[in-house]
């Protein structure tokens, strides 16, 4: 018995390799009476999670992900319906992003607007940028609103969505080749224990709406957007007036970005170094007066 432990968990360990073979070579075995069909089934499930966490995720796959994410947030609000308000939003957004390192995704970037007045914004990975009509509200100038834009930008542009997904393929994967040993060395009687490890995108979808990005991902999401801000031409100091707009508008709040965001005084304290890199921009008198125009549409 110990013997063929230590076969099928070297076959295990080289699932890393070639996944599909160890899957189908699993099912015959198991076919054949050379080893429990329980246990064939245990390790062709663990190879198939391993291969899906080796798996590179493809544009088209990022922005149909991202594509589901949009649709779960929007069964929950609703479009604010301002064609003009929506227009200059994108094309701030399209400013932004044609300086970038990543001015084009599979299906480019878009900006909606959530009717709501909830503190909130989400940006996922096929592009779909959605902000509330709350924190529209906040900004008092374009830079401010580019500011808001930008750290949705950069969190597609890092990928954080995507590499939540592959973190969690990973997890599953390793909680699973881990569970075909517990059931070697119980015969199959534990023939349940994989049920709970389903790498599902649904939950992560769920999980990324609900709890948002981790703190680290949203520090680095604002660092990034500095930088996204200064290549266009927008002031990144205009980032810190707006957290310290969204200090005093999430004061006794535990939705919106209280729920999904670190707190402000923590984001400015992440940021209180980086200002400096930044040569200072005077507020364009144009963007000021389009900034005027647009805002009475909230």
């Amino acid at each position: 018995m110990k013997k063929s432990i230590l076969l099928i968990l070297t076959a295990v360990s080289l699932l890393f390799v070639s996944c599909s073979t160890i899957s189908v070579a699993s099912s015959i075995a198991g076919d054949l009476g050379l080893i429990d069909k329980n246990v064939a089934k245990s390790i062709s499930t663990a190879s198939t999670s391993l291969g899906k966490a080796m798996e590179e995720i493809t544009p088209e796959q990022e922005y149909y992900i991202g594509r589901a994410v949009a649709g779960t947030i929007l069964e929950k609000y609703n479009v604010y319906n301002s064609a003009k308000m929506q227009k200059y939003l994108n094309e701030i957004c399209s400013a932004i992003v044609i300086n970038s390192d990543k001015p084009v995704l599979y299906k480019g970037y878009y900006v909606a607007i959530l009717d709501t007045d909830e503190v909130n914004a989400f940006a996922t990975s096929g592009g779909h940028i959605l902000v509330s009509r709350g924190l529209l509200q906040c900004a008092k100038s374009e830079d401010a609103l580019a500011a808001v834009l930008s750290h949705e930008i950069a969190h597609i542009q890092l990928q954080h969505s995507i590499k939540a997904i592959k973190s969690s393929r990973a997890t599953s994967a390793i909680l699973q080749t881990a569970g075909t040993a517990v059931t070697l060395y119980n015969n199959a009687n534990d023939k349940d224990i994989l049920s709970g490890f389903d790498d599902s995108i649904s939950d992560i979808i769920s999980t990324m709406v609900e709890s948002g990005y981790s703190k680290q991902q949203e520090f680095d999401a604002d660092s990034k957007a500095l930088s996204l801000m200064a290549q266009a031409g927008y002031n990144p100091n205009a980032m810190k007036s707006m957290l310290d707009l969204l200090k005093e508008k999430e004061k006794g709040q535990t939705s919106g970005f209280s729920k999904t965001h670190p707190s402000p005084e923590s984001r400015e304290k992440n940021l209180q170094d980086q200002y400096d890199a930044y040569q200072e921009k005077t507020y364009d008198s144009s963007r000021v007066a389009r900034f005027n125009k647009i805002k009475s549409l909230l």
